[in-house]
C-alpha cells in the first residue's frame, strides 16, 4: 500500500464577528481581526501548495450561518479554485454553523471540490490512475443536529486495506457544552475506518493514535479563551502491514493570537515594580509568539497578595496601566491589552483555623476550590433564579470553570473584608 499525505483543517469561520471584544475600539486591531480568518486560509492555500498532499479535508464550521456571508463562501470558492490548479482534492463537510440549509446553492465549486451531503457518502482518491484512499463524510443538515452520524461511517470490505478516513464535525464524548452529532470515541472506533479528521473543538487534540482520531483546532482562534498558536494537521499515513499508521505535524496558520498572561505580585508594594513585572511577562509571551504571528492580544492576570489590591481592582488603575504597556519599547510584535484581571489579594488573610463566622466562610471557599462537583452544584442552584427568569434567561450561558472560580475569589475577599474586624483597625 502506497503511503500518502492529507491536510486536516476545520473551523474556518470565516468573515465571524469579533464584536465582542472590547479591543476592537482600536481601528488597527479591528483591521487585524475581520482579515484574520481570511489571512489563516490563504495560509492554508500556500501550505497545500509547498506540501502538495493527496488531499485537503475541512470538517465543518467553514463560515458563520448566522451572517449567511456571501464574502465568505466566495473567499471558500476562490481558495478551492486555486488548489484546483495544483491538483489538490478538497472535501468539504458542515457543521452547526453552515449546515447544509445555510449553504449558497448559487455559488459554482470547482471540479476538485467534494462536499458532503446530510447522508454518509464515500469518495476515492486517486494517484496516477490508483486509488490511494476513501473519504467517508456527512454533513450538519440543519442547525442544531442531534443524530450521532458516527454511527452511520462503516469500512468499505470492498477495498481491503485502501487508507479509509472519516470526516464529520462532532462532539466525542461530551467535550462540548454545545453536543452537536454526539458520538463517543467508541462509536468512532467500530466504524472500522483507519483515520477520523474532526471538527468543532477550536482548541487541537488527538483523541486516539490507532485509529487515529484528531481535531485539528481552529484555523484562527476567536477569543481569549482560545489562546495560542491556531493552524491545521499535516498527516502522514504509512501501512505498516498490518494497520494504517499516522504520524502528524501541526502547522500554525493564524495571523492573530490571543493569551492569557500571569503576573504575580506577590508582596510588590510599588506600582513601579508592577509595571516593570507585567513589561517582562508581556515581553516574554510576545517572544514565544507563534509563528506567523502578526499581532497578539492579551488578558493580563493579577494575582498574589499585594497592599496595591485596593488601587488594582480600580478600573481606571487598569486602563492606565494597559494604556502604558501598550506601547512598550522593546515589544516587536503588534501588541494590544483585551483588559486585565485583578485576582490579588490583601496581605492580610484571615486565619481558617478560627471559631468563628469568617472562619467557616473561608474553610468553605478553600474545600469549593479544589472539590470542583460541589462547587458546580452550589452554583447551579444560587443561579437558577437568574436562569429561570423570563427575560435574563434567554441571554444567560452557563459559567465557565474560571469564571466560577473568580466569582468565589471575590465572595471570599468580601466575606473577609465584611466579617473580619481587624481589617478596620489596619
Amino acid at each position: 500500500m502506497r503511503a500518502l499525505r492529507y491536510i486536516h483543517a476545520a473551523d474556518l469561520h470565516l468573515d465571524a464577528p469579533f464584536g465582542n471584544s472590547q479591543s476592537l475600539r482600536d481601528s488597527s486591531l479591528a483591521d487585524h481581526l475581520r482579515k484574520a480568518a481570511f489571512t489563516a486560509l490563504k495560509r492554508l492555500c500556500a501550505l497545500c501548495e509547498r506540501k502538495k498532499p493527496d488531499f485537503l479535508v475541512i470538517a465543518g464550521d467553514i463560515y458563520n450561518q448566522e451572517n449567511h456571508s456571501i464574502k465568505a463562501q466566495l473567499a471558500l470558492r476562490d481558495a478551492c479554485a486555486r488548489l484546483e490548479r495544483s491538483a489538490i482534492p478538497v472535501f468539504l463537510a458542515h457543521g452547526n454553523h453552515d449546515s447544509l440549509s445555510s449553504r449558497l446553492t448559487a455559488v459554482r465549486w470547482p471540479e476538485n471540490v467534494t462536499i458532503f451531503g446530510s447522508e454518509v457518502a464515500v469518495y476515492p482518491v486517486e494517484r496516477d490512475g490508483e486509488t490511494v484512499a476513501l473519504v467517508h463524510g456527512a454533513s450538519h443538515e440543519m442547525p442544531g443536529e442531534s443524530r450521532n452520524l458516527s454511527r452511520f461511517f462503516t469500512r468499505d470490505a470492498k477495498n481491503g486495506n485502501c487508507f479509509q478516513l472519516g470526516v464529520l464535525h462532532a462532539t466525542v464524548g461530551g467535550q462540548s457544552a454545545k453536543n452537536y452529532a454526539p458520538c463517543t470515541l467508541a462509536d468512532l472506533r467500530e466504524s472500522g475506518l483507519d483515520a477520523w479528521a474532526l471538527g468543532h473543538i477550536h482548541k487541537r487534540a488527538v483523541l486516539s493514535r490507532q485509529p487515529f482520531i484528531a481535531y485539528s483546532g481552529s484555523i484562527q482562534g476567536l477569543h481569549v479563551n482560545e489562546p495560542g498558536p491556531h493552524g491545521c494537521l499535516v498527516v502522514a499515513a504509512r501501512y505498516d502491514g498490518v494497520d494504517w499508521v499516522c504520524d502528524h505535524a501541526f502547522q500554525p496558520l493564524a495571523p492573530v493570537q490571543w493569551d492569557e498572561v500571569e503576573c504575580d505580585l506577590e508582596q510588590i508594594d510599588s506600582l513601579d515594580e508592577v509595571e516593570e513585572r507585567l513589561a517582562g511577562a508581556l515581553g516574554e509571551v510576545c517572544a514565544g509568539a507563534g509563528e506567523g504571528c502578526e499581532a497578539l492580544v492579551a488578558r493580563i492576570v493579577l494575582k498574589g497578595r499585594t497592599r496595591l489590591d485596593g488601587i488594582l481592582r480600580q478600573k481606571a488603575a487598569q486602563d492606565d496601566l494597559a494604556g502604558r504597556l501598550r506601547h512598550l519599547a522593546g515589544i516587536r510584535t503588534c501588541l494590544w491589552i483585551k483588559d486585565i484581571s485583578c485576582r490579588t489579594r490583601k496581605p492580610h488573610v484571615g486565619d481558617p483555623r478560627r471559631d468563628d463566622i469568617l472562619g467557616e466562610v473561608l474553610r468553605l471557599a478553600a474545600a469549593l476550590r479544589t472539590d470542583h462537583d460541589s462547587f458546580r452544584n452550589l452554583a447551579d442552584t444560587s443561579l437558577k433564579p437568574l436562569y429561570e427568569h423570563q427575560r435574563a434567561g434567554k441571554v444567560l450561558s452557563p459559567l465557565h470553570k474560571d469564571a466560577l472560580q473568580s466569582l468565589l475569589l471575590e465572595a471570599e475577599l468580601l466575606c473577609e473584608d465584611r466579617l473580619d474586624p481587624n481589617q478596620e483597625m489596619e
